[in-house]
């Protein structure tokens, strides 16, 4: 009974089943990290000697992967890396192994490549090979020293990132920008990739499609939709998607500030010339605070018009709308204050008015008798043909500008030409003058447009401004909001306590009418001469009829 041997099998260890391949297939992958990289690893080098070694082996390269410019501090986002992983596990046929150069090419994630090699080798039974030092996971040994390769990959990530990370911060804190230009702009330095664009200096210049661009915040801020504002840049040949206008919103870069990573959560003035002002630009964030993706959130309906005009009271933001469905009642309300709520539509039950019905009371306010209506008209002429003259006067001031300022650049080259100057000084100020120079003429642009029938022009205005509040009542939801943008551009605050608005800013026309029944009163009739003074000139961002195609 003390003999044990039969029970010897049992302790003998039971193995894993190897899976081994008996393919002689392997895929190649290849991978540069930027466009321009020229040294030992380029893609052409890793195609060559990696071709060279399957045919020495024996092996047979069925498919490829790569063969182009990827950053691999990241795994997720390459997607030809992804690719190849992806099709690993769902290929039913598998590759014997995968053949890299190096094994930086293969990825510099350290503990996460690692993973992934784990991954091919035990559950799929595909093998790495790194093809400069015949390194592969087919023995043990090979294994451990391909995952010694990938933490030193990562180890020498971390080195440079370390060593160049301080004077990049330097340099996006002096106010120079890091990475891609967004649309609109050209960049000029010492690194980028087209050899026509390159430079001593970083310069980074608006384009002719960003001059372009500059009238699309105009237009959100007009109130326009994302499809509107890309329907009006086909036309002047700019092509972008809404998506592409969408995430254009949310880009401090365009009025001249710079946010990266690396300014540690202060922001920067850069050293471009700003699209649009700064005010502009956060203009359009409230626009766009009803919707953190920068799409156009319609919430409104034909019962809740004003939805997006109204603002509350104590908080400013914009009222919301809802609907009782067992009264069929519709209200207005602010989210955030306890008791701001007011019904959209009066109701025989309650005293209290609906906001569409004091909208439209508001309206009718702007009528003026019509006993009125051809001064008015006269006082209307009179600005125009005064700001007429002012532009006229400004447009001269700036040709005149321009001209000194060619003259000033003209010097410059002469200096240059007979080596007054170096180069560097030169390039310098005759970019700083010419910078000057467009800025001018994109005054001069804003000054083109004429009117070319004046009489029809303000005749058509005020019949408009007269209607007004008809227009509003019998259009539907688009043509309301055109109108509630149109006469208040920037919204307008309700008073739900009071059953009022309190208007602020308010389109130019309207405020002229307000302040010629004031000054009006009771005179019977209200002409004007020649020596009227300058009344009326409360336009102070210039005059806009209202001309939105009623």
């Amino acid at each position: 009974m003390n003999d044990l041997s039969n029970f010897n099998v049992f302790t003998a260890p039971r193995k894993k089943p190897e899976i081994i391949s008996k393919s002689k297939e392997v895929w190649l992958y290849t991978r540069v990290s930027t466009k321009g990289q020229k040294d030992n690893y380029s893609l052409e080098i890793q195609n060559e000697e990696s071709e060279k070694f399957a045919r020495e082996k024996g092996y047979i390269i069925s498919e490829r992967f790569g063969n182009k410019n990827e950053s691999a501090s990241s795994d997720i986002t390459r997607k030809e890396f992804q690719s190849l992983i992806l099709k690993v596990r769902k290929s039913p046929k598998k590759p014997f192994a995968i053949l890299v150069y190096v094994m930086s090419r293969f990825s510099r994630t350290g503990g996460s490549a690692i993973g992934i090699v784990n991954d091919l080798v035990e559950k799929m039974g595909v093998h790495l090979i790194e093809v400069q030092s015949e390194t592969s996971t087919i023995s043990d040994e090979g294994k451990l020293t391909i995952y010694s390769k990938l933490i030193e990959a990562r180890r020498q990530n971390h080195d440079r990132l370390a060593h160049t990370l301080p004077g990049m911060k330097k340099f996006v804190k002096s106010g120079h920008s890091l990475g891609i230009t967004p649309i609109g702009y050209d960049h000029f330095g010492p690194r980028v990739v087209d050899p026509n664009m390159r430079g001593i200096e970083q310069k980074i210049i608006l384009n002719e499609t960003g001059k372009k661009l500059k009238h699309a915040w105009d237009w959100k801020v007009q109130g326009m939709n994302d499809v509107e504002i890309r329907d009006k840049l086909l036309v002047q040949g700019v092509n972008m998607t809404t998506q592409h206008i969408s995430s254009m919103w949310r880009k401090p870069f365009y009025c001249g500030i710079q946010t990266n990573a690396l300014v540690e959560g202060k922001a920067i003035r850069g050293k471009w010339e700003p699209m649009i002002t700064e005010d502009v630009f956060l203009k359009v964030q409230r626009i766009l605070d009803v919707n953190h993706h920068g799409y156009d959130i319609i919430q409104g309906t034909d019962s809740r018009p004003l939805v997006g005009t109204i603002y509350c009271p104590d908080c400013g933001r914009k009222l919301t709308g809802y609907e009782v469905k067992k009264k069929r009642r519709h209200y207005y309300k602010c989210q955030k204050c306890i008791g701001v709520s007011i019904p959209a539509e009066s109701s025989e039950l309650s005293k209290l008015k609906g906001a569409n019905n004091l909208f439209v009371e508001l309206l009718e306010s702007y009528h003026l008798d019509e006993k009125f209506i051809a001064p008015f008209q006269m006082q209307i002429k009179k600005i125009f043909l005064l700001m007429k003259a002012r532009t006229f006067q400004e447009r001269s001031e700036n040709e005149h500008l321009i001209i000194e300022l060619e003259k000033e650049v003209e010097t410059l080259e002469e200096r240059y030409a007979y080596g007054k100057i170096e180069e560097a000084v030169f390039q310098k100020y005759r970019s700083r003058k010419q910078e000057e120079i467009e800025k001018v003429r994109s005054k001069l642009e804003e000054t083109k447009n004429e009117i070319s029938n004046l009489e029809m022009f303000i005749k058509k205005s005020v019949e408009i401004s007269q209607n007004i509040s008809k227009y509003w009542g019998s259009g539907n939801l688009d043509v309301k909001r055109k109108i509630q943008k149109l006469v208040f551009p920037e919204g307008i605050i309700l008073s739900t306590q009071n059953s009022q608005y309190l208007t602020s800013k308010v389109n130019s026309i309207f405020s002229l009418k307000l302040d010629f029944m004031r000054t009006s009163g009771d005179i019977k009739e209200k002409l004007l001469t020649e020596n009227d003074e300058e009344s009326f000139l409360v336009a102070e961002g210039g005059f806009e009829p209202p001309t939105f195609g009623l």
